[in-house]
């Protein structure tokens, strides 16, 4: 372990104890938090805010595609196509759960409060637990879905 990394974890571990935050592991696992081992900070929690929205701005964005497809990838449209009504209601709520946190992200944004930072962290750790398993689970049937179809066998644009 690099001793940046340790002195990163560090701190993370003073601010865990303080406010009862998850592991340092388990929000990398999920966060990716260990890339601000490679940035000297003052104000640790809101860089984790911050690495938690990266995560958090990509399945928005995703999520965005699917429920509004502007020019998206070809392979959306085939995911689309398979979509269920269940799925796509879940889709909904997932966006506008994670919505919500972009809002809190914003407000947080323009005042500074550590003790803020720390109520956002472990409400989005908390939020994004129970969402995991079933943003998996979609993901898998999409999948699913995805390889049972035979491409092949449909008339494309060129034929």
């Amino acid at each position: 372990m690099e001793e940046d990394q340790y002195d990163i974890e560090k701190e993370y571990n003073e601010l865990s104890k303080k406010y009862s935050l998850p592991d340092f592991e388990t929000l990398t696992q999920d966060f990716d938090i260990e890339k601000l081992c490679e940035k000297e900070t003052t104000f640790l929690a809101r860089e984790i805010r911050r690495t938690i929205n990266e995560k958090i701005a990509a399945y928005i964005h995703l999520f965005e595609t699917l429920i509004n497809p502007q020019s998206p990838p070809m392979f959306v449209f085939k995911i689309l196509k398979n979509m269920t009504t269940e799925e796509k209601e879940q889709i909904q709520k997932f966006y506008k759960s994670l919505s919500r946190t972009q809002i809190q992200i914003m407000k947080l944004d323009t005042i500074y409060s550590e003790e803020s930072e720390i109520f956002f962290i472990k409400e989005t750790y908390k939020v994004w637990q129970e969402m995991k398993p079933k943003v998996n689970s979609l993901f898998e049937s999409f999948e699913t879905k995805f390889d049972k179809e035979d491409i092949t066998n449909k008339t494309s644009y060129f034929d």
